[in-house]
Formats: C-alpha cells, sequence, structure tokens
C-alpha cells in the first residue's frame, strides 16, 4: 500500500519547512518540492500558500490533510492487523454446539479463552448436530462441539470426554432396590429387563436419544406399561422425580441439571453405554495457534465438566 503522497503532505503540514521535511521524510529537499507542485498540478489546486521558507496550508490543504490523516490511520491498523494474522495472534473461530450442551459446557470455555487470546473474534452458533456438521462440512463453521457417532464425511476429531447414558429413576420406586454396585463408578447399575411393565418417559422420534432408547429397548425385548414422549429433558427427569415414569438422560447433562425433586440415576448393564463426545474440524486442515488453543481448552474443560 503506497501511501508516499499523504505522508509527503502531512509532514510538510507538520513543519512548515520544506528542508525539514525533506530530512525527516530521508529525500533530497528538491525531490520533494519536485512533488509537491507535481501533486498540486495534477489536483489542479495549490494545498500550500508559500511565505519564503514557510509552508501553510490553504483551505483546500486543510481539506486534504484531513483525508489524509485518516488514509494514514486506516494503513497503520491495516499493517497491525496482517501482521497480528501472520503471527496467529488475531483471527475469526466459528464454532458450532447444540443448545442443550452449549449452556452448561460453553461458559466457562469462553472465559478462559477470551482471557487467552483477546484479538480473537470468537463465534458461537447453536443449532442442531446434523446442521451444524453440514455448516462445517460446507465452510461456514471451523469446528463443531458433537458425538463421535454424529460425525460425517471428511472431518477430524479430538476426544473431549466421555458420557453414560444413564436412567433416572424415582426415589421412591421399589426398583432402586435392585440396584447393583460397580466397582471404579460413580454410579450403580440395573439391568434393562428390570424396565418391564413400568411406565417409561421417552424422547422424540428424532432425537438421538431415543435411537438408543427404541434399540435398548428391542434389544432386551423390553415391553412397557405405558409410553409418554416428551422432547425435554429437563421435562423429563422433572417427571421422573415426580414419580411419573423412568427416563433416559446423558450424564453431562445430569451432571448439570438441577431439579426440585430427587432422582436417582443409574447405567444401564448394557455394552457400549459410554458416548464420545467430541470436537470436529476438517479433514486435513492445518490448525492455527489460536484454534489449536481453543481446542485444548475445549478438552481442559471437558475432563472438568463431569466432575461438577
Amino acid at each position: 500500500m503506497d501511501l508516499r503522497e499523504q505522508k509527503y503532505v502531512c509532514t510538510l503540514a507538520e513543519l512548515g519547512n520544506l528542508t525539514r521535511a525533506a530530512e525527516r521524510l530521508y529525500i533530497s529537499q528538491p525531490a520533494l518540492s519536485i512533488y509537491i507542485t507535481n501533486l498540486e498540478k495534477n489536483l489542479g489546486i495549490p494545498l500550500f500558500d508559500r511565505s519564503g521558507k514557510k509552508f501553510t496550508l490553504t483551505y483546500a490543504g486543510e481539506q486534504y490533510l484531513e483525508k489524509a490523516k485518516k488514509m494514514l490511520e486506516l494503513e497503520r491498523e491495516f499493517c497491525e492487523d496482517i501482521e497480528k494474522i501472520t503471527r496467529e495472534t488475531a483471527g475469526r473461530i466459528r464454532l458450532g454446539i447444540s443448545q442443550r450442551r452449549g449452556c452448561f459446557f460453553l461458559p466457562p470455555v469462553i472465559a478462559e479463552y477470551e482471557k487467552t487470546w483477546p484479538e480473537i473474534d470468537l463465534v458461537i452458533r447453536e443449532g442442531n448436530l446434523t446442521d451444524l456438521g453440514e455448516l462445517l462440512k460446507n465452510g461456514e463453521l471451523d469446528m463443531v462441539v458433537l458425538n463421535r457417532s454424529d460425525v460425517k464425511g471428511d472431518m477430524d476429531t479430538e476426544l473431549l470426554f466421555q458420557e453414560e447414558f444413564l436412567m433416572a429413576v424415582p426415589a421412591c420406586h421399589e426398583i432402586n432396590e435392585k440396584a447393583e454396585y460397580v466397582p471404579g463408578s460413580r454410579y450403580r447399575k440395573l439391568k434393562p429387563e428390570y424396565l418391564n411393565g413400568e411406565t417409561l418417559i421417552l424422547h422424540t422420534a428424532w432425537q438421538s436419544s431415543r435411537g438408543i432408547e427404541d434399540a435398548i429397548l428391542k434389544q432386551y425385548g423390553v415391553v412397557p406399561k405405558k409410553v409418554r414422549v416428551i422432547r425435554s429433558m429437563e421435562t423429563a427427569v422433572q417427571m421422573a422425580a415426580e414419580g411419573l415414569g423412568i427416563t433416559f438422560i446423558r450424564e453431562a447433562y445430569a451432571a448439570n441439571f438441577h431439579y426440585r425433586k430427587p432422582v436417582n440415576y443409574y447405567i444401564l448393564d448394557i455394552e457400549r453405554h459410554r458416548r464420545d463426545v467430541v470436537v470436529a474440524f476438517k479433514n486435513g486442515s492445518e490448525l492455527p495457534a489460536y484454534m489449536r488453543g481453543m481446542v485444548e481448552i475445549l478438552k481442559k474443560h471437558g475432563s472438568e465438566f463431569l466432575s461438577k
């Protein structure tokens, strides 16, 4: 970006003397004089009044100077921004996450990230995992927090945390007495067949949890007494707490929800009851330092997420 013309005029206007201006600009006095004269000829109007060795701005010169200073300030800001981007201390991250997971997981992540990378423009996009995956694939997002089972196409992933698929049982339900101790786990376990003849609170057909719930019922031949269908996990667990049935919930949500009445959580005595939660980004993309920083902070808080 060549703003030599603006620099010459601003310097001469500041010093009011051709010789001193030429010295500051590291050019000869005759060269600067010729440059200013040619500029005025091209503009068709004088920028300076000459009185001996003193140069004073004309009205046109004052107007030119005002705009020239703005152009030089924009150039300075532009160069600073480019330098930051080159040094990977400035940039933008477009991060996608589901609304339910984001409300618990993201706030401490954002707080730490903005302290560590204050020059980065962090854009958060909430939505369902299918849509977020498409936005990542199309280059409209840089990374997405999602379940490993929802990873599609060319995506690289890094594990954030693993969570259990839990059963939420009313505190007063007799099934609580059948729970068995699991060494090394914070949860006791229940067998799927204990769900026979019970009222179950399941999620809607388009939710990922419903697919797991249906698979469990089918695999273990569970025939419930009644099925209630609820979209909200919070509502489903509150209903369980009120004794209206047994429901299912992911561990991360259970660890961060707080209910008016108690509810007991158990793992099911089944295979593959844990789910990987990952951060995904485009396959083969070399992450700049500020994006790698976000991945590390996500991983750090992922390990803390379930310990609350």
